[in-house]
């Protein structure tokens, strides 16, 4: 984490603030709300799952393998996070840095990967795996 300060006379600096080795996503950036991080994290080495990071870089928790979050996809609409798993599940979750919270979860997608960015606009959310593209409804 690196904080950008801008001096007095226009030019800018940086300051390291932490690092970590215990946060991160391996193909996407993660979501920041309300004060706090979410990634997925699984790299070739890790598979932590859905992880909360404060701004100070203590997590508050990991999934694990329970729900198992692989190198899916995170978008933050109305605050709830809609998260591909990776592989065949959507979830629909409330950021919460106390806990996971499941709101609900579909099974939908193919057997493939589907590591692409999620994309909402005008209600309908697009997901892919390698071999379908689904266009969703999404409603209140």
């Amino acid at each position: 984490m690196i904080q950008v300060n801008k001096k007095t006379d226009g030019t800018f600096d940086t300051t390291e603030l932490f690092t970590t080795l215990e946060f991160g996503d391996q193909t996407k950036p993660p979501l920041f709300h309300d004060g706090h991080f979410y990634a997925m994290f699984r790299t070739n080495q890790k598979r932590d799952g859905m992880i909360c990071m404060d701004m100070e870089g203590n997590i508050k928790w990991k999934t694990s393998r329970n729900p198992n979050f692989d190198r899916g996809s995170m978008i933050l609409a109305d605050g709830l996070i809609l998260a591909s798993d990776g592989l065949r599940g959507l979830y629909l979750i409330e950021p919460d840095p106390t806990a996971f919270k499941q709101i609900s979860k579909v099974e939908m997608l193919g057997n493939g990967q589907n590591w692409a960015p999620l994309a909402l606009a005008d209600g309908k959310l697009l997901i892919r795996d390698q071999a379908k593209m689904y266009c969703l409804k999404v409603v209140e």
